[in-house]
């Protein structure tokens, strides 16, 4: 489908303020990916399923809402211009449980699935990366006598033609939580 050109107004009172996410930034590690949904050039709204291998599953990492970001810088010559998208968030605490997915994931290319509290009922997904153009992890730590707590950057290493995307697929299924460890 090619791109129509359109004009494009405000679309709504209020169209520029924060957007409130839900608290699980969703992961899901490309090794697992058997199918993904075609993208199209000028069609950010994705339909169909993301397919995971049998038995795999994502993670639902816990995020302050306040501190989830979804990002998009441009960078490349004229005609040859490309986009690197990401996702960043902090995650409260410094439990084993957070500190084995750190290690576990700090090489692992994902897709990640922030769902948008925007009124609607199931409120709108944001698909970040693809299983050929992930998001890789770029954390930071905080212990101090403020805060202690992870900030996860996860952004493409490379750019691509496409904006962030909107997912209207099944959510994949999440892995179990892990024990809740006292004051971690």
């Amino acid at each position: 489908m090619t791109y129509v050109k359109v004009s494009i107004p405000k679309n709504s009172e209020g169209a520029g303020a924060a957007t409130i996410k839900k608290p699980t930034v969703i992961l899901i590690d490309v090794d697992d990916v058997t199918t993904e949904p075609a993208r199209v050039l000028g069609s950010p709204t994705i339909s169909g399923n993301i397919v995971l291998a049998q038995g795999a599953k994502a993670v639902g990492i816990y995020a302050t809402p306040s501190s989830i970001e979804i990002t998009r810088e441009s960078s490349g010559d004229v005609d040859a211009r490309s986009t690197i998208k990401g996702v960043a968030y902090d995650h409260p605490g410094d439990s084993d449980a957070i500190e084995g997915h750190l290690e576990a994931y700090l090489n692992k290319g994902v897709i990640a699935l922030v769902t948008e509290c925007d009124g609607a009922a199931a409120g709108r997904v944001r698909l970040v990366g693809s299983a050929c153009n992930p998001l890789y992890l770029e954390p930071e730590y905080t212990n101090t006598n403020e805060a202690t707590r992870n900030h996860f950057v996860w952004k493409q290493a490379q750019g691509d033609k496409f904006g962030v995307a909107t997912y209207t697929g099944d959510l994949p299924t999440l892995a179990a939580d892990a024990a809740v460890e006292a004051g971690a």
